[in-house]
């Protein structure tokens, strides 16, 4: 529905108030359950990028061991091995911490309405 005045004033009663106030915080519950389901469905995609991040580390490990312990001359050298262990951990760490800091910001629902 929409309000046309050509010429002259609208008046601005206690009623237009109070539903004008009433629908700004309806806007604002629907925006806050579009916020929770959109970081509800990031932090399930993160979590799954996390889990095959470590899964991968489990492997590697599994595979190197065994590899070596088979003495079959296969597998990564041992600085090579921590190369790799090190600088996905902390990937791993790093990733889960900017996900924690999006979803979790500081200042909570104060930050994000500025």
């Amino acid at each position: 529905m929409a309000l046309q005045v050509d010429v002259g004033t609208v008046e601005v009663t206690d009623e237009s108030v109070r539903l004008a106030e009433a629908h700004a915080r309806q806007l604002e519950g629907e925006e806050h359950r579009q916020i929770l389901d959109h970081r509800h469905r990031f932090s399930e995609i993160s979590y799954g990028i996390m889990q095959a991040w470590v899964g991968f580390l489990i492997v590697l490990t599994m595979a190197q061991f065994t590899l070596k312990g088979l003495g079959l001359g296969m597998g990564l050298d041992k600085a090579e091995f921590i190369a790799v262990i090190t600088t996905t951990t902390a990937s791993v760490f790093g990733f889960g911490l900017l996900v924690g800091n999006f979803l979790f910001p500081k200042g909570g629902s104060a930050r994000r309405r500025s």
